[in-house]
């Protein structure tokens, strides 16, 4: 992490109200209005500041969700999971015994993640080191402002590697991401990342009943548009039923999804979606979203599924 952004994560956790209000304005060109919120990262910005951190910690946590999802009934969707370690040393001593390929994650942040398909071609000092400092940074929540990481113990879990299947190599050269948009369990959208190169990768906004959401989607840098149209998943109806599920008493929440070999994996949920500075959905179809997230004046506390 660099200097700029140590700095911009210390600001965020001594001053989250007015941090909120300079990544707003940076990343949308105007101030948010957190009295009165219309779009969706406007709601999201309030549902940050006025939720229990403990409830959303419980389940953005990428290890303790799992005790969430297999409590809805839903433990099949679960990616085999092949360890989770409190310590760097424990992941070092169990290092021979775990076999490739598999994925390695930190479970209370994003874009930590890393891909193991052959031991022998990995170093695995310069993994610990990485992971080291994966667990030491307590201040990345300040970031985007997203309290409820702070309350998050980190640990690094190994997971299975998930290979795409079911699709062509023109269609997805990477694991197809089906991030489902849903609030108090209706499903609204299904936004699909794909052929993630580098520091981009391909998306495209489709309905529940797959068809292409016209106005939805504003490329960035970052998020291009799909070269081509993405088939819908063979295991479209069950994505949407395990959203559906899951998502049910919360205003709002996006279920990450994988299908591959037939099956559907659950990937995790997130609250609080690019911090609530999404620029990557146009301002009509962010109020659309924000129209669908009502605010309940007493925020509902399920932190007893995940115990």
């Amino acid at each position: 992490m660099s200097l700029t952004d140590k700095i911009r994560c210390i600001f965020g956790c001594l001053f989250p109200r007015f941090a909120i209000r300079v990544n707003f304005l940076r990343k949308t060109g105007r101030l948010p209005d957190l009295r009165h919120p219309r779009d969706l990262n406007e709601k999201i910005q309030w549902l940050k500041l006025h939720t229990d951190p403990g409830t959303w910690a419980a389940l953005a946590d990428k290890y303790r969700v799992r005790e969430f999802v297999a409590s809805r009934g839903l433990g099949d969707t679960l990616v085999p999971l092949l360890g989770k370690f409190d310590t760097v040393d424990e992941f070092a001593a169990a290092w021979e015994g775990l076999e490739a390929p598999f994925v390695i994650k930190a479970n209370n942040s994003s874009k930590t993640v890393l891909t193991v398909r052959d031991k022998s071609s990995v170093n695995l000092q310069q993994i610990c080191r990485t992971l080291s400092g994966w667990l030491s940074d307590r201040l990345f929540w300040g970031f985007y402002v997203e309290p409820h990481y702070k309350y998050i113990k980190p640990c690094i879990v190994v997971e299975r590697f998930l290979e795409q299947t079911g699709l062509p190599a023109e269609d997805s050269g990477t694991l197809v991401d089906y991030k489902v948009w849903c609030f108090n369990g209706r499903l609204e959208c299904i936004w699909a990342c794909t052929n993630r190169r580098g520091r981009s990768v391909e998306v495209r906004t489709y309905s529940p009943e797959w068809v292409p959401v016209q106005g939805a989607d504003k490329p960035t840098a970052h998020y291009r548009a799909m070269e081509r149209e993405l088939p819908a998943p063979e295991c479209l109806q069950r994505m949407l039923d395990v959203a559906s599920r899951l998502s049910e008493g919360f205003p709002e929440v996006r279920v990450d999804l994988y299908c591959t070999d037939g099956h559907v994996y659950f990937g995790e949920m997130t609250f609080s979606s690019n911090g609530g500075f999404m620029d990557f959905h146009t301002p009509e179809y962010l109020l659309k979203l924000g129209s669908l997230c009502e605010l309940p004046e007493k925020v509902l506390n399920l932190q007893d599924d995940c115990k």
